[in-house]
């Protein structure tokens, strides 16, 4: 549907199947297919629909991208940031927000948090991973497993990088629960060797 909706150059139709399907695709990790599609998008799509701009964002770190990251988290937090709207919006296609899911957009504050955090792991900078892991536990529900297991799974590798095994430890395994409690078990497979280089590091 999403390839018909595109060939027919239906943009509009084409995003709405893209933000009801990436969160099942992210599960299966299929971020190489999710990038070909946000790639085969005009870029002022993304201006107007910032949970769009969100999944884009964190897709590109999932495939180890941080080139236009920056750019799709700015399109996404100009809807966040009241004193921004009037001078940011003007550069896009149409004032209007499009938005598919509500309780998607209500999540953008702790995602965007989670990808900054991400792109500072990736760059090694310890001390930011914390700052905005920190800040993302700090605006997710206890019972958003998804977005605590990725903020404390990303809390307890800065952590590890500075050198308290044990903390690193906690914070990831209780990283792993909440991202099986979400149904991302190849995230969690993926992280029990995480889990077992850090019992190691620790003589365990």
């Amino acid at each position: 549907a999403f390839r018909l909706a595109l060939s027919g150059s239906d943009f509009e139709r084409a995003v709405t199947l893209i933000e009801r399907a990436v969160p099942a695709m992210q599960r299966n990790r299929q971020e190489l297919l999710l990038l070909s599609w946000f790639r085969a998008l005009p870029e002022e799509i993304f201006h107007t629909r910032p949970v769009l701009s969100i999944y884009c964002a964190g897709t590109l770190l999932q495939n180890g991208e941080l080139n236009g990251v920056e750019t799709r988290l700015r399109d996404a937090e100009r809807w966040l940031d009241p004193t921004a709207t009037t001078e940011e919006r003007a550069a896009a296609s149409s004032a209007e927000m499009v938005v598919v899911d509500e309780g998607d957009f209500r999540r953008l504050p702790s995602w965007v948090a989670i990808y900054r955090a991400g792109i500072a792991q990736a760059v090694g900078k310890t001390a930011d991973t914390v700052q905005y892991a920190r800040q993302a536990l700090s605006l997710v529900r206890e019972d958003d497993h998804l977005l605590r297991g990725s903020a404390a799974s990303l809390l307890g590798l800065a952590v590890w990088a500075s050198g308290d095994l044990e903390a690193a430890y906690r914070s990831y395994a209780d990283g792993m629960a909440h991202l099986q409690r979400a149904g991302n078990i190849s995230d969690v497979v993926g992280g029990s060797l995480t889990l077992a280089d850090m019992r190691i590091a620790q003589g365990r």
